[in-house]
């Protein structure tokens, strides 16, 4: 009996959305608890900074098997287990009793997540045409900065009527509606994988992805770029309760205008690198050049206002950035190696997550609690993505066939 398949990208794209945006939601609700967690578990700056990184140990060392994984075995596998994994860590961070507890459970927490990112992104080269699927990723990544703003929205106000282990244990039942969800979505979908069954032939090895060099420069740019990004939005809520004196309420409702510009920025910029192609690199150097400045004025910011001024301005370009990094496997690699592709660039964008909170720590402690350190080392991050961007090649074309930019085959 033949079924007849149906159309349904943007449907699974909404599907797509709603789990990263329970990946954002899930994992910031630690920076809002942070301060309570400190208090109920005795833990100094630097103990949190440790907590925060531990997170990305995880999500980073799963981003390159998770795309591998991604390929061999299937998206919707990997979507269902990766996300089932981490809701139950979830539920565990509010069990923690101890530093060293709570650094096993986000390690493991961020295993889980770590194979969402290259799964979702195959999902996108399945469930679209490829004429769409730069579009439909940058769609699909803006969830990242929604995620960023509904998590305070919805955490903060939970954190002032009960306790953080509470609101963990609540937001963990989140995974299961996104399994429901893509389960109902996907069932009888059409898929758009026959366009490229001569490729399946060519399928490259992981060896190869690896020679290939542009690639490996958009990892560094997202490596320093993601040093600045993490670094900031893990603090963030502590430097504005702690230097500007804000309560927890309002940070959660402040924290989201960033996001929004942030939105924004990568809907648009989705666009924009559509029709730029190899010239979006142009953009991807002033964007770190404007995150750097905005970071270091927001080191001297006088007011909350004034840096979530600043913030907003730099999530727009932030956006931009991400953009180009998180398409760039759709531009420069065929359809059998957008998941691993995508994994190894996102592995650079992660790692810095390891790092990244745990220096910020430090250097607030050895400040004395001054964040004006942290942020102009943030800056130079910035600089150094900046120069990299510069060594891309400007005249490559968007490629479908096994051939990399560089011309090594993938």
């Amino acid at each position: 009996m033949n079924v007849e398949l149906k159309n349904r990208s943007h449907l699974i794209l909404g599907v797509l959305f709603f789990g990263w945006m329970v990946s954002y939601i899930d994992r910031t609700a630690i920076s809002l608890a942070l301060i309570n967690i400190g208090n109920d578990l005795s833990l100094t700056a630097t103990e949190l900074g440790f907590v925060l990184s531990a997170f990305f140990f995880g999500y980073a060392a799963m981003q390159i098997p998770g795309g591998w994984l991604t390929d061999k075995y299937g998206t919707i596998k990997l979507l269902i287990g990766a996300v089932i994994f981490w809701s139950v860590f979830t539920a565990f961070t509010g069990l923690a009793w101890s530093l060293t507890s709570l650094l096993f459970i986000r390690f493991l927490f961020g295993i889980g997540e770590g194979g969402y990112p290259a799964a979702s992104t195959k999902a996108i080269s399945i469930y679209f045409h490829k004429e769409q699927r730069t579009n439909a990723q940058t769609t699909m990544m803006s969830s990242n900065m929604i995620g960023g703003a509904v998590a305070p929205i919805i955490c903060a106000p939970l954190l002032l009527v009960m306790d953080w282990r509470n609101v963990f244990f609540l937001i963990s039942g989140l995974g299961l509606i996104f399994v429901i969800a893509l389960l109902w979505s996907t069932k009888n979908a059409q898929t758009f994988t026959a366009e490229e069954k001569v490729e399946k032939e060519e399928k490259g090895s992981f060896g190869k992805v690896l020679r290939n060099t542009y690639l490996m420069r958009v990892l560094l740019i997202f490596f320093f770029i993601n040093i600045a990004n993490w670094g900031l939005n893990t603090w963030m809520p502590t430097y504005l309760m702690k230097v500007h004196g804000l309560d927890l309420k309002n940070v959660g409702f402040i924290a989201a205008i960033p996001a929004i510009f942030g939105m924004v920025g990568m809907i648009v910029s989705g666009r924009i690198i559509s029709k730029l192609g190899g010239r979006s690199k142009y953009g991807v150097i002033f964007g770190a050049a404007v995150l750097a400045v905005c970071l270091y004025l927001m080191a001297t910011a006088g007011s909350a206002a004034i840096a979530i001024t600043y913030q907003s301005i730099a999530f727009i370009f932030v956006a931009f950035m991400a953009s180009f990094i998180f398409t760039t496997p759709h531009r420069v690699v065929n359809q059998q190696n957008v998941g691993t592709a995508f994994g190894i660039v996102n592995f650079g964008g992660q790692a810095a997550g390891i790092i990244s909170p745990t220096i910020m720590g430090y250097l607030i402690n050895a400040s004395g609690g001054s964040f004006k350190t942290s942020f102009i080392f943030l800056a130079i991050m910035c600089v150094i993505a900046a120069i990299i961007a510069i060594t891309l090649p400007v005249n490559h074309q968007q490629q479908t066939t096994i051939k990399s930019v560089e011309g090594y085959e993938l």
